[in-house]
C-alpha cells in the first residue's frame, strides 16, 4: 500500500510541472505580443584591451624616490614617459626605464598590442621590507640607532588596442 502511494503522489508532481511551464510559456507570449513596437538595438561590438603586467617586488629604492617618479609620467603614455626618463639623471629614473621597457616589449610580442596605443592603466610603487640593523654610534638621538634600508615593489599595468 505505501508503494501505491508514493507512485500516484509522483504522477501528480509531474501533472503539476506540466501545468506550470505551459502557464509560464502562456504569459511569455503574451508579454512579447503586447509590446507591439519591438524596438532594435543595433550590435555594438565591445573590445576589450588586452592588458600587459609588469611585477617587481624587491627593488632596492625608496618608496618615496621612486614615486616622486612615478607621478610624474602616469600621465603620460608610456613611449613618451621612456623619452623623457632617458634624460633624467636618477637611480630612480633607471630603474624606471628598465621596467618600461620590459613591459613595451611584452605587449608589443606577447600581447600583439600596438605601441602607440598604450597607456597607463595602473602604476603603483609599495613599500616592500626592509633591512633593519643597529648603529650604536648614533645611540639614543634618532630612532633608537635603527637604521632602516627601504626597499620598493613597482606594479605597472599597460593597456592597448590590438594591431
Amino acid at each position: 500500500m505505501a508503494q501505491e502511494i508514493k507512485k500516484t503522489t509522483t504522477k501528480a508532481k509531474i501533472v503539476e510541472t506540466k501545468v506550470t511551464k505551459t502557464k509560464v510559456s502562456k504569459i511569455k507570449e503574451a508579454v512579447t505580443k503586447a509590446v507591439s513596437p519591438v524596438i532594435k538595438t543595433p550590435k555594438v561590438e565591445i573590445t576589450t584591451p588586452n592588458v600587459a603586467k609588469y611585477l617587481n617586488k624587491n627593488l632596492m629604492i625608496s618608496p618615496r624616490k621612486l614615486r616622486l617618479l612615478a607621478n610624474n609620467i602616469r600621465k603620460m603614455t608610456p613611449v613618451e614617459a621612456l623619452g623623457r626618463l632617458k634624460f633624467t639623471n636618477t637611480k630612480a629614473a633607471r630603474i624606471m626605464i628598465k621596467a618600461l621597457q620590459n613591459v613595451i616589449a611584452d605587449a608589443k610580442n606577447n600581447f600583439n598590442l600596438d605601441t602607440n596605443s598604450l597607456k597607463f592603466d595602473l602604476l603603483k610603487v609599495d613599500e616592500a621590507l626592509k633591512i633593519k640593523r643597529m648603529d650604536k654610534s648614533h645611540g639614543s638621538r634618532f630612532a633608537r640607532g635603527l637604521i632602516q634600508k627601504r626597499h620598493s615593489r613597482l606594479v605597472i599595468h599597460v593597456k592597448g588596442i590590438q594591431k
